[in-house]
Parts: structure tokens; sequence; C-alpha cells
């Protein structure tokens, strides 16, 4: 008898040790998406933002970009397509919303016009080809539109796709690529940092302060 409540002890234990509890994994706070990753992921909710799971330094950046969405933005009721086809089509959308609320409404002409033609992909498949390719298609802009006024948002977005083709050149160990790149996002980052807009600044940093934008370990 004695023998047989002792494996019934050693049974609610085990089950007890899988559930997670002895670890604090039911007390731990939900992942909150970085700032950026919402901002040029282009598929996810700004609902997800959560202020109070943010990192303190970085709150401030957050708080305000909450701020400068406007009540009727479609932002605050977005939700990822299910049809895949829609994807990229969504993710041009949201792009440009993205450069009218950080940027203001006097580029919404340009942001549009940008958004339509730019070739974003739905899937970069790992490779490096695929972000590298906006960020070349970026530096086209930029040269040939030296007075856009949606530059400050360009090196943003330029930053993030050449630190997520970096990552990608890293995994495929393109040993001549990634230094180029590396040194490309950091001219990018710091064109976005110098702006005298404070949200591209902090955006800025918060997207260097992201230990990967796609690949992670890179």
């Amino acid at each position: 008898m004695n023998t047989m409540l002792f494996y019934i002890c050693v049974a609610v234990y085990a089950i007890f040790l899988n559930s997670g509890w002895c670890h604090g994994e039911e007390t731990k706070p939900p992942k909150t998406p970085s700032l950026s990753e919402i901002i040029f992921s282009g598929m996810g909710s700004i609902k997800e933002l959560d202020p109070s799971h943010y990192p303190k330094e970085r709150r401030p950046c957050l708080q305000n970009y909450l701020a400068a969405i406007a009540p009727d933005s479609f932002l605050w009721t977005f939700e990822p397509p299910s049809n895949p086809e829609k994807v990229v089509f969504v993710r041009k959308a949201l792009l440009a919303e993205q450069m009218f609320i950080i940027l203001g409404q006097h580029v919404r002409a340009e942001a549009e016009t940008f958004a339509k033609i730019m070739p974003l992909m739905s899937e970069w498949e790992g490779m490096s080809e695929g972000p590298l390719g906006e960020a070349d298609f970026v530096d086209d802009w930029l040269r040939e539109r030296p007075s856009t006024p949606i530059a400050p948002f360009l090196y943003l977005l330029k930053a993030h796709r050449l630190k997520a083709a970096y990552e990608a050149a890293r995994v495929r160990n393109e040993k001549n690529l990634w230094p180029v790149l590396s040194r490309r996002y950091r001219e990018a980052l710091n064109m976005a940092i110098s702006s005298p807009n404070p949200l591209i600044s902090c955006i800025a940093d918060d997207l260097d302060a992201q230990p990967f934008v796609y690949l992670e370990g890179q």
C-alpha cells in the first residue's frame, strides 16, 4: 500500500513539473513585439504593443508613436488577412499608413506612390536577396528623388531591410556579403538617428536594440 502511494505521489509531482508552474511560466508577461517589428514587418497589429511590458528606456518612444496614430486610422482595427494572396497588397497599405503617422499627412501622395511600386515580397524564404533587393529599391528612390519628403522614413526602412539581409547572409555563410551589409546598415541607421523628427530617431534606436529582425541568433 505504501509502495502504491509512493508511485502516485511521484506521478503527481511529475505532472506538476511538466505544467511549468515551478518554473514560473504561468506568471511570465506575454511577449510584446517590438515597435520596429510592428512598423516594418507589415503584418503585426498595434494592439499587440503594450507599454507596460516594453523596456523602460524605450517606453516613451512607443507611447509617442501610439499617440501619433489618428483615432480613425485603420491600424486600430487591423487584423492580418487570412488570404495569402492579399498579403503584399495589405503590407503596402500598412507601409504607407506608417509613413503618414510618423511623418505627417503632407507626405500622403509620395508615400502612397512609393508603397504602390515598391517590390515587396510576401516571404524572403531565408535568403538575403529579398530584403537586399528592397533596400536597393529604397536607394534608387533616394537617388532619383533627393528632396523626397519621405526620406527620413526610407532610411529607417532601408536599415531594417539591410539588417534582415545581414542575418540571412550570416546563416548562408555569405562571407563576402555580410561585412558590406553591416556597413550599409550602420550608414542608413545613422542617417535616421540624425533626423530632427523625434519619432524617426527613437524608432532607429529601437531597431538597433533588437537582437534580430528576421533570423534569430545572427
